[in-house]
């Protein structure tokens, strides 16, 4: 059953898969017709079926379960709306797995693309904090107990230090390691031309080779997604131990409230952050047991990544999102941070 949306805004909205796999393979047709593979006039005539709205989604997700891939019901419904002549060039030389790793890729770009300025602002928020409380009196804190005296600069540096790394952790993956997939049946199809052209059309690295059992790339996405949320879980939860009414150090701008207690204010950005952040590790580590895959196409590994990695973009997003919000409006209390060194 579908939660119809109700916890995107806390927790990332899923992304659209039908639209992801329609606008690969008209980047696949587009990319033919640059190769001399199909004429231009089919390229366009494939693409302008290549709409979301012209397919049944609920009959998709249906028949999708009869082949273990949603492609093949998708490829014959499109064939369906096209002419006989045209119709056949529909897809070639690809198959299912080149179309659903470019899909994945594809959002995956899409969603490190639109989170990349709040995460900017994160890290410069941290920044910020950090030189302004450069000297400003905290009392340090280490297996939960108090410590020794620092400076709310000093943590602010840690948290900066974390995040900045995270994001260029992230972008590195992005820039080099989001390919597009294009190996044909069994992985072995050897057209650099197409390759280059179909992974331009889609603002994709284009593979030297097949990587369709060779999954160090989901990895290294998943890795980078779970440490920035982990980035900014690690300052919410600082947050949420430091905005504590007998602590009172840190304040969120716009605290949330209580249905069963209109008194109270909760660091609602700060729960939400690291509830994605808490949900991340155990998707990271599905991705990372698919690494093992056999032969030229996995049976049921490959698979197992789609899901996990949506959801990773979607909470990634939902924390960076979450987390500018808290970085940008967060009270610091300095009276209260000299008054516990004391």
């Amino acid at each position: 059953m579908s939660d119809d949306g109700l916890l995107d805004g806390m927790f990332g909205a899923r992304p659209d898969w039908l639209a992801a796999a329609l606008t690969v393979e008209a980047a696949l047709a587009a990319a033919a017709a640059a190769t001399g593979r199909i004429t231009p006039a089919a390229a366009t005539s494939i693409a302008q079926h290549c709409r979301p709205e012209l397919f049944d989604r609920a009959d998709l997700a249906r028949r999708a379960a009869d082949h273990a891939t949603p492609v093949p019901p998708l490829v014959d419904d499109l064939r369906g709306m096209l002419p006989d002549d045209i119709a056949p060039l529909v897809h070639t030389p690809a198959t299912s797995q080149d179309i659903i790793d470019s899909a994945l890729m594809l959002i995956a770009a899409r969603a490190i693309d639109g989170c990349a300025d709040d995460l900017d602002e994160c890290v410069t928020a941290t920044a910020r904090l950090a030189e302004e409380h450069r000297d400003t009196p905290q009392l340090g804190r280490t297996l939960l107990a108090a410590a020794l005296p620092t400076t709310f600069g000093r943590l602010a540096t840690t948290w900066h230090a974390g995040l900045a790394d995270a994001r260029d952790a992230l972008t590195r993956v992005r820039r080099d390691r989001l390919a597009a997939q294009l190996g044909g049946a069994v992985g072995d199809l050897d057209e650099p031309a197409l390759r280059t052209a179909f992974a331009h059309r889609l603002g994709l690295v284009a593979p030297t080779v097949c990587w369709h059992t060779n999954r160090g790339r989901m990895a290294e996405l998943a890795s980078a997604l779970g440490l920035v949320t982990g980035a900014v879980g690690k300052i919410a939860q600082d947050v949420l131990l430091l905005a504590q009414p007998e602590i009172g150090e840190l304040a969120e701008g716009r605290p949330g409230g209580s249905s069963a207690m209109p008194h109270k204010r909760n660091s609602a950005r700060s729960v939400q952050i690291v509830a994605c952040a808490h949900r991340a590790p155990a998707l990271v580590a599905t991705v990372f047991a698919a690494l093992p895959q056999e032969l030229q196409r996995a049976a049921g590994r490959w698979q197992a990544e789609w899901q996990p990695v949506a959801d990773l973009l979607a909470l990634t997003t939902a924390a960076i999102g979450h987390g500018r919000v808290l970085l940008t409006e967060l009270r610091v209390d300095t009276v209260r941070m000299r008054e516990g060194v004391r």
